[in-house]
């Protein structure tokens, strides 16, 4: 596509799951802009073409209205054909979400004067009656002058007309969602707040407030959990910084700061009256161990340098006991709320590409040697169902076995099953899926002795075998595990990547002493669908084939499109759903 109505392209700057990003030229002005474009023509259900058109408009509107230094400028809004378009101003830098996938942190300054103009910002549209209600990393554009750019406001809420949550959908990205808002209710400009709140948290310790390998553990505990002590991610923040974190986290929107102003007004004077205190880079925090040991202790696990997609276990204070049954609330509850409308997918903001950035090569590379070594669209359901989702990582003693080839992805949903959300069980063995049986000992690389101060080895394992592992994004640095790195002293950031999975990275440190990696599990391709129905307990069937569990379910599935029915009754109710990888969909079917 060379042109957009009047608009000159230039090159594309991302892609997400129904649109494109490109930056143009208004050949009239010669200026550069960003063009926002969905593609209408793809989808064949009416509504959702109307709802995607509604959101990017929406957010032209709400933008439009707004003229503020730190919010992005809207041009233009359009239609051609089957793509509806937006023009607005091209922002010359990266997002907040890339900067912190930086191996170094923030420098203070800039830290505080991206808090201190973000709430500027936010202040000015709270002023104008419109709550963004997706303030996160990646919306929030820093370009190269130092200026803050606030983008994306396709589901701002304006405060003074009807809200435009609809019954059974709740808009935002859950990890930075306020708890007003992850239960429906009204919001105001304090869950912006909020979200700000979890940024600053995040800026400062490494690690997010909230966090858990499932979207229900995650908005469970925005709901129920205080927040972990950020002095125990990171022991250079006194006291004064956590007491205003934990104030703009706070549960009820009142008692949290009057304005997103006043709580950085309120971080810098605790920074101020703190000495010696630091921000750490995300991954940082002690929640991630140094992998550095003698050769052989045994592995401890291993959470680090996760990617911008990735989540671990929070580790917040557990609830106290009242608030475990309402866990199962919290699920239910989420169902009702229904879809997220994530429609663009991440990385649509404007002026930055939907992957994470890659690592940036280490100063002098280090050279690298390797040491060889109805649950289906249109079919029959799988005879074994396997446990939720993601799942954890082994944690394998130094000397444990590797697999001794790589096992293929399933490749459709057949090979994929739904999962109970309750059973508490580790994710199994698809039938269909071989088991290999892992090499003996030595059969596995060994470490080698080498002089202190010198490049060390560096054992790398992943479950399956025959991923790609590379050093500091640097090709000549890389082999297939399981192998050996030879690498030099320093902190290093290590991939791993395999047709079918996840990319996985974790942060390294070699001192004087080779290195074993906990073995890393990669994660399949799959998607994640909430189901619920009105009233629960109803059996579900998916492509008319019933499954154990009954509603509210987590289903976890290969990506594909599914007719999902559920029966209650005598009353049956089916829809078709679209399962995308590593995207959750929210279902509520109403039996009456």
């Amino acid at each position: 596509m060379d042109r957009i109505g009047r608009y000159q392209i230039v090159k594309e700057l991302g892609r997400g799951a129904m649109g494109v990003v490109y930056q143009a030229v208004d050949p009239t002005i010669g200026r550069h802009v960003a063009i926002k474009t969905i593609r209408l023509g793809e989808l064949d259900d009416p509504d959702e073409r109307a709802k995607l058109r509604e959101r990017l408009f929406r957010e032209a509107r709400s933008a439009g209205i707004l003229s503020h230094p730190g919010i992005v400028t809207i041009y233009d809004m359009e239609e051609q054909g089957d793509v509806a378009f937006i023009a607005m101003e091209f922002v010359d830098g990266p997002t907040l979400d890339q900067l912190l996938s930086g191996r170094e942190p923030i420098p203070r300054e800039r830290l505080t004067s991206i808090l201190r103009q973000t709430a500027s910002a936010l202040d000015y549209a709270h002023g104008k009656g419109i709550v963004h209600r997706d303030i996160k990393p990646a919306n929030i554009m820093l370009a190269s002058d130092g200026a803050v750019k606030i983008t994306d406001f396709g589901i701002a809420k304006v405060t003074t007309s009807q809200q435009y949550t609809q019954t059974g959908t709740i808009l935002g990205t859950p990890n930075y969602m306020s708890p007003e808002q992850v239960q429906g209710l009204a919001v105001t400009g304090r869950a912006d707040q909020f979200s700000l709140a979890v940024i600053t948290f995040e800026m400062l310790t490494g690690d997010r407030p909230f966090t858990g390998d499932h979207l229900t553990t995650v908005v469970y505990k925005i709901v129920a959990e205080d927040p972990p002590p950020a002095q125990r991610l990171n022991p250079t923040l006194g006291t004064q910084i956590d007491a205003v974190l934990r104030r703009g986290l706070m549960k009820k929107p009142e008692t949290r700061y009057s304005s997103c102003s006043e709580f950085v007004n309120g971080l810098e004077t605790a920074c101020n009256n703190t000495q010696g205190w630091k921000n750490l880079p995300r991954g940082g925090g002690l929640s991630m161990p140094t992998v550095v040991s003698e050769t052989p202790t045994r592995a401890t696990a291993f959470s680090g340098g996760m990617t911008t997609e990735d989540t671990v276990m929070g580790r917040g204070r557990k609830a106290s006991k009242w608030v475990l049954p309402f866990a199962a609330a919290i699920v239910v509850a989420l169902g009702l709320i229904g879809l997220i409308a994530l429609q663009f997918g991440p990385g649509l903001g404007v002026g930055h590409t939907s992957a994470p950035p890659p690592e940036s090569p280490a100063s002098n590379p280090p050279a690298a040697s390797s040491t060889p070594s109805d649950t289906t669209p249109a079919s029959n359901p799988p005879a074994t169902v396997p446990a939720p989702a993601t799942p954890e990582e082994k944690k394998p003693s130094p000397m444990a076995p590797a697999a001794s080839a790589p096992k293929e992805p399933a490749t459709n949903p057949s090979q994929t099953a739904a999962a109970d959300s309750s059973s508490g069980q580790k994710p199994q063995q698809l039938p269909d899926e071989p088991t290999e049986t892992p090499p003996q000992d030595e059969e596995r690389p060994q470490l080698k002795p080498r002089p202190a101060n010198g490049p060390q080895d560096v054992l790398v394992t992943s479950e399956p075998a025959g991923a790609t592992a590379m050093l500091d994004n640097n090709p000549a640095a890389s082999c297939k595990t399981p192998c050996v790195l030879n690498v030099l002293p320093g902190r290093h950031t290590l991939a791993l990547n395999e047709e079918g999975y996840h990319r996985e990275s974790r942060e390294i440190r070699i001192t004087d002493s080779p290195v074993e990696v906990p073995m890393v599990t990669m994660r399949v391709y799959a998607g994640t669908l909430m189901l619920t129905s009105a009233p629960g307990g109803a059996a579900i069937f998916l492509n008319n084939k019933l499954i154990p569990q009954t509603t509210p379910a987590q289903l976890n599935l290969a990506p594909g499109t599914y007719n999902v029915r559920v029966e209650k009754n005598g009353i049956r109710k089916s829809e078709s759903v679209e399962v995308r990888n590593g995207e959750t969909s929210y279902i509520k079917i109403p039996l009456q």
